[in-house]
């Protein structure tokens, strides 16, 4: 068989070029350190580490949503212990005052430390997170949950909703708890009310409603569950109003002469309508006729509400043997209270408990079987340096023996035989 020049020369070179890039992907795996450097050089091991990185790529996922589970749970916990801590100190002052023998001026003082602790609540309960959300205001996490109405009483703008992290492929955790839950739907001692103003009403800026008390609980209870409308009108005295059922309409009391602030009385409780200027509502002016406020009976009551009707009934106490009775009333229900709000706080600090456990739990098994996948991820594609460098010094051997090689056939020819 004839041998041309060409062919010659060409496998000689295709030789060197085999060895040479063999030396250049061995250079390449000691510099990576990973001996599968494409699917080609294993197919099945390339497949099965581009699953295994997938898991660590999930893994790692899990990993990064527990520390923002485990944050956020440590966070309202500290600021659940903080909120028990207030709670505590207005109930001591709520058995404080208690004591027969302070007058109103003393139970005055007491109430304006009540009133400090009041805002400190719910201060606490409108307190953020590291990224600015609102940690007790449901998906409303940018709204501030707790804020003061027209009256300037605490209501509850959040909503319902908690927030829920994945942290492994079957286990999904609520990172959060929404105030409405932990403050607000807590059971009352007894039958209570609310009241609110009617937002559509024409006084600019509109009169207000105050917190009011339970007077008589046996007569109230009797009413319960019925809703009080108060009506405002023109009537032969100047400014009047009705109080009607909610339900019926049936007028409870009509034709009352409005005065800014007295005592407003029906069906065993007590409120105010306040339409003068005073130090919360400097511009406040009186009703205007048509306008309506609501006193809703309710059978739970949130803390802040319970703290506030506390207020109320400090700063108008009754010294007569029938004030002292309602003032006694004031005050054990209010402990009732209070300690069903302890209750509820306690009750969620468990529940948070048994989250960051298994939130631990959960970290420490996603730790292990990251071990175990890196290392079976090592064995699959670490490279065996010993092996590669015996390689890669008998490459160069093989290599420098085929430039030889070549260098010799190639300075071969038939002019040397002549």
């Amino acid at each position: 068989m004839r041998v041309s020049t060409q062919q010659l020369f060409g496998r000689g070179i295709e030789s060197i070029n085999d060895v040479n890039a063999q030396l250049q992907k061995t250079q390449l795996q000691m510099s990576t350190g990973k001996k599968v450097l494409t699917p080609a050089d294993d197919p099945v091991a390339s497949t099965r580490i581009l699953q295994l990185n997938q898991e660590l790529a999930l893994n790692e996922q899990y990993q990064s949503n527990i520390v923002s589970v485990e944050n956020s749970l440590k966070l309202e916990d500290d600021l659940l212990g903080s909120i028990n801590d207030v709670v505590q100190r207005i109930r001591e002052l709520t058995i404080n005052a208690g004591n027969g023998s302070l007058n109103s001026t003393d139970l005055t003082y007491i109430a304006s430390e009540i009133g400090e602790r009041l805002e400190q609540l719910a201060g606490m309960m409108n307190s953020q997170d590291a990224s600015g959300e609102f940690v007790f205001g449901g998906f409303q996490g940018k709204e501030e949950p707790f804020q003061k109405n027209v009256s300037g009483s605490y209501g509850y703008e959040g909503d319902e909703g908690q927030r829920f992290v994945q942290i492994d492929a079957s286990i999904t955790i609520a990172s959060t708890e929404n105030g409405k839950s932990v403050f607000m739907d807590l059971e009352a001692a007894k039958n209570t009310f609310f009241t609110e103003v009617n937002p559509n009403n024409q006084s600019v800026p509109p009169a207000i409603i105050t917190t009011g008390q339970i007077l008589d609980q046996d007569v109230y209870d009797d009413f319960y569950p019925e809703d009080m409308i108060i009506q405002f009108k023109t009537g032969g005295s100047g400014l009047e109003y009705d109080i009607m059922e909610s339900s019926t309409g049936k007028v409870i009391s009509q034709n009352n002469a409005f005065v800014s602030g007295a005592p407003i009385t029906a069906e065993g409780i007590q409120f105010e309508v306040v339409g003068d200027p005073f130090p919360g509502n400097p511009l406040a002016v009186p009703p205007v006729p048509g306008d309506t406020f609501f006193v809703q009976s309710t059978e739970k009551q949130g803390v802040l509400t319970t703290v506030e009707k506390l207020v109320y009934g400090l700063e108008n106490f009754n010294s007569t043997s029938e004030g002292r009775a309602v003032f006694d009333a004031l005050l054990e229900d209010t402990l009732t209270n209070l300690d069903n709000a302890e209750t509820s706080i306690l009750e969620t600090r468990s529940q948070l408990g048994a989250r960051l456990n298994t939130v631990e739990t959960t970290n420490e098994q996603h730790l292990d079987v990251e071990l175990l996948t890196m290392e079976v991820l090592a064995d699959l594609q670490e490279l065996d340096y010993a092996e590669a460098v015996s390689n890669l010094t008998m490459q160069q051997f093989i290599l420098e023996s085929a430039y030889s090689t070549y260098s010799q056939v190639t300075s071969l020819s038939l002019f040397d035989r002549l």
